[in-house]
């Protein structure tokens, strides 16, 4: 990158429909990964406020859903920057550390809040029967522990169309947690700087989300958002060979359409593929936007996880015949409010606790 005079450096300059390499903009903050995963998580709200009231959700003629394709983006982001989060500080203490502070307390107190404040709040059950249930207290260990499936708490959502279903959303992050082992134990091995490596695990991924995903059901297949954080760490690894240009974008947007109407192993790995370089070139190849909504702070991550017990409250509300956009249009703004306490209160002074690489070399004192 070029320097000026009083030594700044300063970001190379973003050419949108030539495009950028990859490598050249991966140091820039001037880049759209908040909007991105803003409107990721949104969009998993979207669709989930059709599947809460028993429609079928959007891109459901493609053989998958708006919410799995957020996800999708969710796990191409993670990709990149949790491979370059390692090759900056290579210390699994650290690395841990990081990722803990990044999910754990917001996720803690989203579970305390969810089983102490708003199932009280909603249960079918005389408090007295829902405070002495072990379902009541085992629930903010539950997912605090990252084992989310099938916690439910006491008459809660019961009459609901997904019956019982507290946070369905929760789901990923024990994908999540899976797919930070495998860069910590690559890291560990030594092997992440070895580009055959990295790029044999991201084919197999490939391989694999085109066989497991017409091979099993719906909700276990959705595993293979997977192979989109093993693109994108292979990305990072070919980061000097990657170019983002909005030619290539528009080829993949028409693949896209294209192989989406064709067999489900296709449109998988189409699909993925296209997720993740869309994702970049979205971040790094385009000028800056949204800073209107993103200069409040990083909402996403609080979005995400208090998006669907709120949406079951309308649903519990506004009954099971309810327009899925007045379901989204009423948990928007008080999900929002709530992802943003918790980015204020929780997330950020958390983040201000994480580990910093500590310089090495001869020049250390």
């Amino acid at each position: 990158m070029p320097a000026s005079a009083a030594g700044v450096v300063h970001a190379p300059s973003v050419h949108w429909w030539r495009g950028v390499r990859l490598g050249d903009r991966l140091g820039s903050k001037d880049n759209n990964f908040d909007l991105l995963r803003l409107l990721a998580a949104w969009a998993v709200l979207v669709s989930h406020s059709y599947a809460l009231v028993g429609r079928d959700q959007p891109l459901h003629q493609f053989g998958t859903s708006l919410g799995n394709l957020g996800v999708l983006v969710f796990f191409a982001v993670s990709g990149l920057l949790i491979r370059r989060s390692w090759e900056h500080d290579p210390n699994p203490r650290d690395f841990w550390a990081k990722r803990a502070l990044r999910l754990l307390p917001a996720l803690a107190v989203t579970a305390v809040l969810t089983a102490f404040v708003l199932g009280p709040a909603v249960t079918g059950a005389r408090l007295e029967t829902y405070f002495t249930s072990w379902e009541t207290w085992l629930y903010p260990v539950r997912l605090v522990l990252m084992v989310p499936f099938g916690a439910g708490l006491p008459e809660v959502f019961d009459d609901n169309v997904y019956a019982g279903a507290v946070n369905g959303s929760l789901w990923s992050l024990p994908l999540e947690v899976l797919a930070y082992a495998a860069v910590a134990g690559l890291g560990v091995l030594g092997v992440l700087a070895h580009r055959w490596v990295v790029s044999s695990v991201a084919v197999a991924s490939i391989l694999w989300a085109a066989w497991w995903v017409p091979s099993t059901s719906d909700a276990v297949g959705s595993a293979y958002v997977l192979s989109a954080f093993a693109v994108g760490a292979a990305a990072f690894t070919w980061r000097d060979r990657v170019l983002l240009s909005s030619p290539v974008a528009l080829l993949l947007l028409g693949a896209c359409l294209v192989t989406g109407l064709g067999p489900t192993s296709l449109r998988v790995v189409t699909w993925t593929v296209a997720t993740v370089y869309l994702t970049y070139w979205f971040a790094y190849a385009l000028p800056r936007v949204g800073r209107t909504v993103t200069r409040f702070g990083d909402t996403s991550y609080g979005l995400y996880i208090w998006a669907f017990p709120i949406q079951q409250v309308v649903v519990l509300h506004a009954g099971n015949d309810a327009n899925p956009w007045l379901v989204t249009a009423i948990a928007t703004p008080v999900v929002w409010l709530l992802a943003l306490a918790s980015w204020r209160l929780v997330e950020r002074p958390a983040l201000r606790h994480k580990p910093r690489p500590v310089p090495t070399g001869p020049g250390r004192r």
